[in-house]
């Protein structure tokens, strides 16, 4: 409860100074791009979270990997979450300024999961759809989960659509299952 607290705190100052300057989009953006690389590579990730090395050489390493690729307020903020040992909190942070800028530049987070990756034209069409029903933008998050079989499931916030093949046959097992036991009991 503490590390989204902490995360929180954070992504709020973030996203403050970020909307004032107006760039609260390339900060997203990013941000994001720091986050993806501090997940997807462990060397990185065990550095950052490294707490015998001093904060002044993870600068010197920010600084030389960062610099002139992010923006001065990004970096800085990377700067000031190092100097104050909450690297390990960097991607709920990151999560935390994502739903503070999605809520106010009007976007809203799709999570699709299909069975195959969408094909570009569908991915359009899909957002296109959802926005006109939502009467927001949308920004989808797609995710390939072979275990659907086929189908898509959709989630919304708190709303999940599943229309996979997957459900579909569960539910198809489950009505044969009630049906026998009907015929059984009968």
């Amino acid at each position: 409860m503490i590390s989204h607290a902490v995360a929180r705190r954070y992504a709020r100052a973030l996203f403050e100074l970020a909307q004032e300057k107006g760039l609260l989009d390339q900060v997203s953006r990013e941000l994001e791009l720091v986050v993806q690389m501090f997940e997807a590579n462990s060397f990185v990730r065990a550095f950052l979270n490294d707490q015998r090395i001093s904060p002044s050489q993870k600068r010197a390493v920010l600084t030389d990997v960062f610099e002139g690729k992010i923006s001065p307020l990004v970096l800085h903020f990377l700067y000031v979450v190092v100097q104050k040992r909450r690297e390990p909190y960097l991607p709920a942070m990151y999560r935390a300024f994502q739903d503070l800028a999605n809520e106010a530049m009007g976007i809203v987070e799709v999570e699709v999961r299909s069975a195959v990756p969408l094909a570009e034209e569908t991915a359009r069409n899909l957002e296109a759809k959802l926005s006109a029903k939502l009467g927001k933008r949308v920004k989808l998050r797609t995710q390939v989960a072979p275990e659907l079989l086929g189908g898509l499931a959709v989630r919304v916030g708190d709303t999940l659509m599943d229309g996979s093949v997957r459900t579909r046959l569960r539910r198809l097992h489950e009505r044969l299952v009630s049906a026998q036991s009907n015929v059984s009991e009968g």
